[in-house]
């Protein structure tokens, strides 16, 4: 009997082991990523990024030279794309380049340049702002924009420029999702400093829901995410931007993007005459 319950002890402790070690593996925690890269558009190596994993999203800013042949490349691999548009900033404005969005805009005239702007660009399912440090904290602007960005179904990511910024707060009051940038990749732009940027997003994943990370199309970049994205990894999971919306969000965006495309078809096929206009 004694040797029994012995060997029924060494079973039972293996057996627990066992499933601990299960349960560990298990419950390893692995956070999502997702990457935007900004400023697409003014060359034509940015076309070089779409050897990137599928999931990195563009970030295309408009009436560039090759804004719309990038945008359109990108939505042949499914690769989701985002309108990168001008807002103004603190200072150095005249880097902007056209189709900015500036405070001193008439609500009719900012919406207008920022509809053109999305006109631009085929395929955005969302807007970020480049730039922007001034008018990311001004409260109407954001109205405005986040006002068209809902009737068309659209998103914002605020690349938050600013700590002052109020572009997710009144995201949220116009029921849109909530994104914003939690961490640049290559401010200085060498493997080491990239490393260390990426290693804080991993670490960061882990406590939040998720992590936005903000590159640029610089070759050191594109180098650095080459080699870093095509090695096996097990520390997180690479995620495009939109999985990060909620799915009843993602829904809600859909039915209004729907919605806006019939509206727009409607007002084609049946245009306001003059009278109608002025009434």
């Amino acid at each position: 009997m004694l040797k029994f319950f012995n060997l029924f002890n060494k079973a039972f402790l293996c057996f627990c082991l066992f499933s601990c070690s299960v349960n560990t593996a298990v419950a390893t925690p692995i956070g999502k990523i997702a990457i935007i890269i900004d400023d697409m558009g003014y060359n034509r190596h940015n076309q070089s990024f779409s050897k990137l994993p599928n999931p990195i999203t563009f970030a295309i800013l408009p009436f560039t030279p090759y804004s719309q042949k990038i945008a359109n490349a990108a939505h042949q691999q499914h690769r989701e794309v985002i309108l990168h548009i001008p807002m103004q900033a603190q200072s150095h404005n005249h880097l902007l380049g056209k189709g900015a969005l500036m405070e001193q805009m008439t609500k009719q005239y900012f919406q207008h340049v920022l509809s053109h702007g999305l006109a631009d660009i085929p395929y955005a399912i969302g807007v970020n702002n480049h730039m922007g440090s001034k008018l990311t904290e001004e409260i109407i602007p954001m109205q405005w924009t986040m006002e068209l960005l809902s009737k068309r179904g659209l998103f914002f990511v605020d690349s938050l420029t600013t700590a002052h910024s109020v572009a997710q707060s009144s995201a949220v009051s116009a029921g849109l999702p909530s994104l914003r940038r939690h961490i640049f990749l290559d401010n200085i732009r060498t493997s080491a400093a990239m490393d260390k940027q990426f290693q804080q997003a991993i670490e960061h994943s882990l406590k939040a829901p998720y992590t936005i990370l903000i590159g640029h199309p610089y070759p050191e970049t594109l180098q650095y995410l080459s080699q870093r994205l095509g090695a096996p990894n097990k520390d997180f999971q690479l995620v495009k931007l939109s999985q990060l919306i909620p799915e009843k969000q993602r829904v809600m965006l859909e039915n209004k993007k729907v919605q806006y495309q019939q509206e727009k078809q409607y007002n084609l096929l049946y245009p306001l005459t003059t009278t109608s206009k002025i009434q």
